[in-house]
């Protein structure tokens, strides 16, 4: 499977069915990729919650990626969905981490990161830090570790914008937190390439 191959399955995504979701929706977005991926074909199915990649001692249950799409008796395809934009480079370890165990997960050929931009925590300090959220971040930096780890992760970018709300009952109810007055506006894709990256657009409002 290669670069071409990803683009192809993330563009038959319905990617616009995102735009309906309010909130952090990480749950949310997990479903969707579970679903799509299960409608392509019934030969495919996901593991929810895909088992760890390191058996036994103390980081068993910390690399833990949300879904493994697999097609007939094989993964093929780990995914990590992640909102915290300072956890990005973590979330590309734990990829690489099911990578290194050929034995448990044979048949697995590529990751995709999905990062939906939601919150940044300032590590010095250790609270969100507002001008972060929702927009793309780390992009060049992700892309770049990626390129050094000579990895085949594909990274999706979901970005948003603050809506202008009304005075409905929902418009009401999304003024209540931080994460739901905004609205999706753009998705974006990059896949990695000896030859020649792809990347490109799946939904723009």
């Amino acid at each position: 499977m290669n670069a071409l191959d990803i683009k192809e399955i993330l563009e038959r995504f319905r990617w616009s069915t995102l735009q309906m979701m309010y909130g952090s929706a990480h749950s949310s977005i997990i479903g969707f990729i579970s679903t799509e991926w299960i409608n392509l074909s019934k030969d495919n199915s996901i593991l929810d919650g895909a088992p760890s990649p390191i058996i036994g001692g103390v980081d068993q249950t910390k690399r833990i990626a949300d879904l493994l799409l697999c097609k007939g008796n094989k993964p093929l395809i780990v995914v990590e969905v992640e909102s915290g934009v300072s956890k990005y480079s973590e979330k590309i370890e734990s990829i690489l981490d099911y990578f290194k165990n050929t034995k448990d997960f044979d048949g697995l050929q590529w990751g995709l990161m999905v990062m939906s931009n939601v919150y940044y925590i300032d590590p010095k300090k250790d609270k969100k830090d507002e001008n972060y959220v929702h927009c793309k971040h780390n992009w060049e930096e992700i892309k770049k570790k990626v390129k050094e780890e000579d990895s085949a992760i594909a990274l999706v970018s979901i970005e948003k914008s603050k809506a202008q709300l009304d005075d409905s009952t929902l418009g009401r109810l999304r003024e209540r937190n931080d994460y739901y007055p905004w609205d999706i506006v753009n998705i974006d894709y990059w896949i990695p390439s000896r030859n020649c990256d792809v990347e490109g657009n799946l939904w723009k409002k």
